[in-house]
């Protein structure tokens, strides 16, 4: 079928202020040149939705929102005279691309009045897909209403849309085997028995087991690299989140969500049900922690470390989700990962994958890993094995593929 399909994404701003200091010479090249340099360091799902539909005879094209070197020069390439910035050139670029399929990997900053304003501008538009994998807040729903439906990652949040009417359809997060050689070239990062790559925010429903397992980890002397941020010791940033929280509600409360929907910090204000607070953190792990990593960095470093330990956030329900178990898995590290009632469904635990229900467990197994390394090595494999053949992108496009079409058909 002949289809035009847009995929629209926001990368971590931490991510692309990390890449373009570390590659600045992508700045001055072609809109071209820069996406394949940008997707070649593997953040996120990159670029595997728009070739791989590509490769089911499908028109298509990927942006990164906020990718701004890039975006700006997609926008001089196409007659802009340097005024167009952020939302602006992302809409040129849908209206000049005329989709008829627009996915919204993120729709926390793409929703309500742009999504309405899209389909009043594009007649042959058939569907807003949006995405949801992460805390919402209740404030955000009437602007999801907006898309026809979304792709979530577990039932846990399929559940939480579906209280408000809300159509999804799961599709769980893969790993891209085109990472493996790309990781093993120039790895400088060294090796460590353990290793956890992610951040500690102080926002309920977030983080409090992980940060007691991390506080757990340092007291009792059991090494591991830690790469992440951590919250920012000084009132400002805490302060920006409460007036955003503030002021959300406020404007929504006054019939005013146009205005939250046109403000990129007043959106995140949503993000939240209660006032944002502060989160309790020992020295020991402040002077611990290293720069976060992202994309091919983040792999290269994973693919060092014996154990990958990996925790959901808090209000992630019963269900495993998160991208990093397919990521440690894929990388050949042995993931251990807290136990919910679906990882069966994913991996053999104690074959594939190691799993813990609690703070004594989790501390526990890493013991019996790091003094039986034939084992963690084995089931490091295993547990590659099985996201190289099951939980890649090929398959997870294929149930997008096949759940859009249905959409489609039953639609028109």
């Amino acid at each position: 079928m002949s289809l035009r399909f847009l995929k629209i994404s926001n990368y971590y701003r931490d991510f692309l202020d990390d890449y373009y200091n570390r590659h600045p010479q992508v700045k001055s090249l072609c809109y071209a040149d820069q996406y394949q340099h940008l997707m070649h360091q593997y953040f996120a799902w990159s670029d595997n939705y728009g070739r791989l539909l590509k490769a089911k005879g499908l028109e298509t094209m990927e942006i990164i929102g906020n990718a701004n070197w890039m975006q700006k020069a997609w926008a001089v390439e196409n007659g802009d005279d340097g005024t167009a910035s952020g939302q602006e050139i992302v809409l040129n670029q849908i209206l000049k691309f005329k989709p008829e399929v627009i996915y919204f990997q993120d729709s926390i900053t793409y929703n309500g009045a742009f999504i309405a304003r899209l389909k009043s501008q594009l007649p042959q538009l058939k569907l807003c897909i949006g995405n949801i994998c992460a805390p919402f807040g209740s404030g955000q729903i009437e602007a999801f209403k907006a898309f026809d439906y979304f792709t979530v990652c577990s039932p846990f949040f399929k559940s939480q849309l579906s209280r408000f009417g809300i159509d999804s359809v799961i599709i769980p997060h893969a790993f891209d085997a085109r990472i493996l050689p790309a990781m093993a070239h120039d790895n400088s990062y060294p090796e460590t028995p353990l290793i956890f790559l992610g951040s500690l925010f102080a926002d309920e429903g977030f983080h409090s087991l992980r940060r007691q397992i991390l506080e757990s980890l340092v007291k009792e002397n059991i090494p591991f690299s830690f790469y992440g941020n951590l919250p920012d010791r000084s009132r400002i940033g805490l302060l920006k989140k409460q007036a955003s929280f503030i002021a959300s509600r406020l404007l929504d409360n006054m019939g005013l969500k146009r205005v939250t929907d046109s403000i990129h910090l007043l959106r995140k204000g949503r993000n939240h049900d209660s006032m944002p607070r502060s989160l309790k953190i020992s020295n020991q792990l402040y002077k611990m922690a290293q720069r976060p990593l992202f994309g091919l960095e983040m792999f290269k470093a994973l693919s060092k470390a014996e154990i990958g330990f990996n925790i959901h956030i808090d209000c992630a329900g019963d269900y495993v989700a998160n991208m990093r178990m397919f990521e440690t898995t894929g990388a050949g590290t042995c993931l251990l990962t807290d136990r919910k009632s679906n990882l069966k469904d994913y991996f053999l635990e104690d074959e594939e994958v190691m799993a813990y229900s609690s703070e004594a467990e989790c501390l526990e197994k890493i013991r019996w890993l790091m003094d039986n390394p034939e084992k963690c090595k084995s089931i490091a494999l295993n547990g590659q094995k099985r996201s190289l053949s099951q939980h890649n992108f090929e398959n997870r496009v294929d149930l997008f593929y096949d759940y859009m079409m249905q959409r489609l058909l039953k639609k028109y």
